[in-house]
């Protein structure tokens, strides 16, 4: 009678497991995944694709990325250009995203380099994250080099899907803010649409 009334110690053991994964599932943000083709659709909601969750995963379930990735060279103004574009993932605590990073050489007809961010960590690159666009295009964030004097914008890509995903078309759209600079810079990006070949 009075063993019954106490509990034998694998018993308690086994209890205070389940208590701990009870608590552990209780504080677990739940995650919420959204398409990242469908991103753009919650630009202008107030709280944009977090709404009224704790935690979002803005994942490329689709694979609609991969069409991106790889080496894409071509020439514009006298200069070459190849662009190395990866995918990525981030994660601050709320959003979890995959996005794409673009580095980048430039260099003259004479093979002199101009810009070179190919061996740049991903949290230094210049040219990363961004959103796909409704038209299925890619837009990148673009701060260069010298962002501070006006390289600064958006870089949109476009596959072509008449060259069966072996080139992109991009450019520049120079946003041109500048903050302690009193001179502008000349662009290094595209300004006008290029055609880079995968490679």
């Amino acid at each position: 009678m009075v063993k019954s009334l106490f509990l034998d110690t694998g018993c308690v053991k086994r209890l205070l497991c389940l208590l701990i994964v009870a608590f552990g599932f209780l504080n677990c943000k739940a995650q919420h995944i959204t398409p990242i083709e469908e991103v753009v659709n919650y630009f202008d909601e107030e709280n944009g694709v977090m709404g009224d969750k704790d935690y979002v995963y803005l994942k490329d379930v689709n694979n609609v990325l991969e069409k991106f990735v790889g080496d894409w060279a071509g020439n514009y103004n006298g200069k070459n250009y190849l662009f190395r574009i990866s995918k990525a993932t981030s994660d601050n605590g709320e959003i979890k995203e995959d996005y794409l990073l673009m580095r980048y050489t430039i260099t003259t007809s004479n093979g002199t380099v101009i810009e070179n961010t190919l061996n740049l960590a991903d949290n230094k690159v210049y040219t990363a994250g961004g959103y796909l666009a409704k038209s299925g295009s890619y837009v990148f964030y673009y701060q260069g080099k010298d962002s501070d004097c006006g390289q600064n914008g958006s870089i949109f890509a476009g596959v072509l899907e008449s060259s069966n995903g072996t080139k992109i078309k991009l450019y520049l759209e120079v946003k041109g803010e500048m903050w302690d600079c009193t001179t502008e810079v000349p662009q290094t990006m595209p300004t006008d649409w290029i055609e880079v070949t995968k490679q």
